[in-house]
């Protein structure tokens, strides 16, 4: 018995690569008997190129189809010599250069097992053959396509392998008659599967697939056989959409009919669902790909059809014969393990282990927690709290219903994250304020961990950072004060910083920067100059990644949009600046304090402790000078020693943060009583101490041993730095009381009963000078806050107030009982403390009053009901015009508002994908062309050539059952530590950061 091959060579392009083809096809140790050539629509250059080659017939095509059917007219030109089973067909595209051993060693193979009718060679990449791109492919359980042994290194180390499931159309060598007896390739399958496919239906004949990897095909990919493969991301996505495609028809042509029926009704759901699953992997240039793939699929029952029917005609072992060369999905978790490591591994993505509990983490985070529970023990038997900036939330939906505009007036941004915040706390929205208070210091020391373990190696240089922030002067006195904006703002800024510095790498992580940014500039909007700085830098240092440095901006844009174009509506574009919450007077920090770290004048207490010894000023100022100098030094030394970018970045921040701070020193926008207060000065320190606290971390890792004495050393002398404020925080020297008891418990019941019900609250400030404010319901919630209300101007509504509070202090005035009602006031309450004989005053003209009835004395102070007139049924209609809900416009900003909440959200979700780009490919050189054709030996091709090709079987080889390889010996889907050369399922993924 002698064996005749037939080389089927399909070429479109020509050029080149089709000149080195030709030329290992004629370098074959064991020539091909014939050569078909199809010229695939190629021009007439290619023609030429063909006719040039040897080959006995030239098969030329008006216009270009798929592979398997360019093969099939190749097939159908070559007459039949003898025994169809004794001829085989080599498949080769112009693109496919085969070694000069390749035909012989294949050949080896298939004729030492009679049983073996489909073989496949070792596929390697073109431009660097030590690659291998494929050996061999299988099934999932699932159905998806798998590739074995993608992009290893070829060390022979498979060179044992036989039975595989399938083998790709490159190179196969396959038997003219199972050719023809399963009618080729599935014309359904044009670009992916087609040589899986017909590899699977010759398994279902009860014939043997082998691959031969001693026999070595270089592959260059360009789209002639198979996907083209290339970086560009229009061709990624095509070929998406074609393996798709393939997927989908393969996945209903193999399943049983009644499974089969109802997974093609379902098609267009499913299509719903993949597109969902695009966004959620953040593929979002993928969901037409599987939109068309599901229709495409869904409206080709005939081809689905005549798949069904070709696999049945043929089909005599049947599918569980198969199930032992599927690959396990455990090898398939662990190849695409391997694979994700190896991609960041060759793209300079690989994140460095951060060892959280063995470099310190852990007990940095443990040492915070006691610190915290020290500090703030007494908020355990709290379930809300008020006093200070402090306030309850409103009820869940009431919280929800506050983040939207108002009667044209816009929410402070920082309502939505009082909203997300009480979700989480849903049965009591409140008591996420009590959470916040005490877990402030642990989740910010971890969070500074973090961000110090991107810049540095050195445990202490870590721990100084994350302790060194949660005990910071702005932290403790914003626990002290009840500043609820500023503990958001310590939270979230490093995370933050975390997140904008690799928001390049993917668009995860530019959407979680967009969301955390949008958390601290609502807290904090007096820091939106330095945050747009950053911007515009970041947009400078990164061209590349433009699109996802714009991407930050996103949500604080939307967010901040009602309110930017209120402010300039009113023409006060400065009140954008305004600090959320509740404005309490202080007096801010002079320079030198602020250089200190701390946000109000006195240092926090030492200059009151001082003063009691006769010391105070400059020599408070001095000894607390003293205490941060070596936190000072270590960050002068990580100036001057560190890698150039951090550096950088940190001065710009502690800059930022500084001039931030001075310039929140001299804005006085807001006014409480006859006082005007100036902005919040920790928002912008707060960013300052955290970029010194990193250049302090990178100082200290240049210290090696020396590090943790000079840390420990540092870390002391900053708490002791802060001890009067951590003092009054273990002694419960505190404003802060139940949430509960903000209003006396009558005013609460008849709040609850009327909810638009008003109280007049009276503080006596000094002789003649009154501090007035009228308080809905059961008192201030603090997300009913909205700075876009409030003026630093004399309005209408002061005046109603003032003059109702100069007709009730004055002796035999006229009767207010009219006057309240008008204003919804039910109660007055004139609270203690303040002055106390205006205080008296006061009272001795109330209990005289003959619209004010005594209600006695209350813990919040002196109660009056108002009586003569019923509020509540005149406060009904009001209330629908005052709380009956926004307008159509407030309603659209509102659900564009969240729309684009949860878009990002979406977006920010970690998925794991990491991106996969092949490199660049260049067509040879007209040298490397002359220099190839010059290395390969010619030999004579054509019918004189074919005594020499015809070989005898090779002797006496026992042809062994067709039993199948166990996947697990053969190590299907493992991968060396390599970029892969083809995803197994697709072509690639858009670019996506690991998280």
């Amino acid at each position: 018995m002698r064996t005749r091959v037939t080389a089927i060579l399909v070429a479109h392009r020509g050029g080149e690569w089709l000149d080195q083809t030709i030329a290992g096809i004629a370098a074959q140790t064991r020539a091909p008997a014939a050569i078909i050539a199809v010229n695939n629509g190629g021009s007439d250059a290619v023609a030429a190129q063909l006719r040039d080659s040897g080959a006995e017939v030239v098969v030329g095509l008006s216009s270009r189809v798929s592979f398997g059917q360019a093969v099939q007219q190749g097939v159908q030109a070559s007459p039949v010599s003898g025994d169809p089973s004794d001829e085989w067909i080599w498949l080769l595209s112009e693109d496919s250069c085969p070694e000069p051993e390749a035909l012989e060693f294949i050949l080896n193979r298939v004729q030492r097992a009679p049983s073996v009718v489909v073989a496949g060679p070792k596929i390697v990449d073109w431009d660097h053959p030590d690659r291998i791109i494929e050996l061999g492919q299988s099934l999932t359980r699932y159905g998806s396509r798998w590739t074995l042994r993608r992009q290893e290194l070829d060390q022979q180390q498979y060179d044992h392998m036989q039975d595989v499931l399938g083998v790709g159309p490159v190179g196969m060598l396959v038997r003219r008659d199972i050719w023809e007896q399963l009618g080729g390739f599935d014309p359904a399958l044009a670009v992916y599967d087609d040589g899986l496919d017909f590899s699977v239906r010759a398994r279902l004949a009860g014939h043997r697939v082998e691959v031969a990897p001693d026999s070595r095909v270089r592959f260059a990919q360009s789209g002639v056989a198979g996907p083209r493969i290339d970086r560009k991301r229009s061709v990624m996505r095509q070929a998406h959409r074609q393996a798709r495609t393939a997927h989908l028809h393969r996945r209903i042509s193999y399943a049983p009919a009644p499974v089969a029926f109802f997974e093609w009704l379902g098609l267009p759901l499913y299509a719903v669902f993949r597109v969902l699953w695009s966004l959620i992997r953040e593929q979002p240039g993928y969901i037409v790909g599987e939109v068309a793939a599901a229709a495409r699929t869904f409206f080709t029952p005939h081809a689905i059809l005549a798949s069904r029917r070709r696999i049945r005609q043929q089909s005599t072992v049947g599918w569980p014969a198969l199930r032992q060369l599927r690959t396990d999905p455990k090898s398939v978790r662990t190849a695409r393990m391997i694979d994700r490591e190896a991609i960041l591994a060759s793209t300079g993505r690989q994140r460095k282990e951060l060892h959280f509990i063995s470099t310190g983490g852990l007990a940095v985070l443990v040492a915070a927690t006691v610190i915290a529970v020290a500090l703030t023990w007494w908020t355990f038997a709290y379930t809300s709290l008020t006093g200070g900036d402090l306030a309850p939330l409103s009820s869940l939906g009431e919280l929800w219903e506050n983040t939207r505009v108002i009667d044209g007036v816009p929410a402070d941004p920082f309502t939505w994250v009082l909203a997300l915040l009480g979700s989480l706390t849903f049965w009591n929205p409140s008591q996420i304020v009590v959470v916040l208070m005490i877990v402030a210091i642990p989740v910010t020391a971890l969070g500074g961990w973090i961000w110090a373990a991107q810049l540095t190696d050195s445990n202490a240089g870590r721990a100084l950072t994350g302790l060194g922030f949660a005990v910071s002067p702005v932290l403790l006195g914003s626990i002290h004060g009840g500043h609820l904006p500023t503990l958001v703002l310590t939270m979230v800024l490093p995370w933050l910083l975390l997140a904008a510095t690799r928001c390049r790498e993917s668009w995860s992580w530019a959407g979680t920067a967009s969301l955390l940014a949008a958390v601290a500039l609502a807290a904090a909007p007096v820091l939106i100059p330095a945050a747009l700085i950053l911007l515009i830098v970041g947009l400078f240092t990164s061209v590349r990644g433009i699109g996802r440095v714009l991407t930050t901006a996103i949500v604080p844009l939307v967010l901040f949009a009602p309110k930017i174009v209120t402010s300039l509506m009113n023409g006060r574009p400065l009140d954008l600046l305004l600090d959320p919450g509740i404005t309490s007077p202080f007096v801010p920090a002079t320079p030198w304090h602020m250089l200190l770290g701390f946000p109000t004048f006195g240092l926090e207490g030492w200059a009151a402790i001082l003063d009691t010894v006769g010391l105070g000023g400059p020599p408070a100022t001095l000894l607390v000078g003293v205490l941060m100098l070596p936190l000072a030094l270590l960050a002068l030394l990580g100036l001057f020693t560190g890698r150039i970018a951090v550096t950088l970045l940190s001065a710009l921040l502690g800059g930022l943060g500084m001039l931030t701070a001075l310039a929140s020193s001299q804005l006085e926008l807001s006014t409480v009583g006859h006082e005007s207060v100036a902005l919040w000065t920790g928002s912008g320190l707060a960013v300052y101490w955290l970029a010194l606290l990193s250049l302090a971390a990178v100082g200290a890792g240049t210290l090696r041993r020396a590090a943790a004495p000079v840390v420990s050393v540092a870390l002391i002398a900053a708490i002791v730095a802060v001890l009067p404020v951590a003092g009054k925080l273990v002694v419960n020297d505190t404003p802060f009381r139940s949430g509960t008891a903000q209003m006396p418990a009558l005013v609460q019941a008849a709040g609850e009963t009327d909810p638009t019900a008003r109280t007049l609250v009276l503080t006596a400030v000094d002789a003649h000078s009154v501090r007035a404010e009228l308080v809905t319901g059961t008192g201030l919630r603090l997300d009913q806050i909205r700075t876009a209300a409030t003026s630093p101007t004399e309005t209408a509504s002061d005046r109603e107030v003032a003059a109702l509070v100069a007709g009730l202090a004055s002796a035999g005035g006229a009767d207010m009982a009219e006057a309240l009602a008008q204003q919804h006031v039910a109660h007055v309450l004139l609270r203690t403390g303040g002055d106390d004989g205006e205080r008296a005053e006061l009272q001795r003209v109330f209990d005289q009053h003959g619209s004010l009835a005594s209600a006695g004395t209350t813990e919040q102070g002196l109660l009056w009901r108002v009586v003569g007139v019923d509020t509540a049924s005149e406060a009904t209609g009001d209330s629908a015009a005052s709380l009956g809900g926004t307008s159509l416009s407030g309603q659209t900003i509102w659900v564009v508002q969240l729309a684009v909440l949860l878009g990002m959200l979406l977006l920010a979700l970690p998925t794991g994908e990491v991106t996969w780009r092949p490199e660049r490919r260049k067509r040879p050189s007209r040298k490397a062309r002359r220099a190839a054709s010059a290395s390969v030996v010619p030999a004579t091709v054509g019918p004189a050539a074919a005594d020499s090709s015809a070989v005898d079987p090779a002797p006496a080889a026992t042809d062994p059952a067709p039993v199948a390889t166990d996947p697990a010996s053969a190590d299907p889907g493992s991968a060396d530590p390599a970029p892969p050369s083809a995803p197994n399922e697709t072509p690639g993924t858009p670019e996506g950061g690991a998280r």
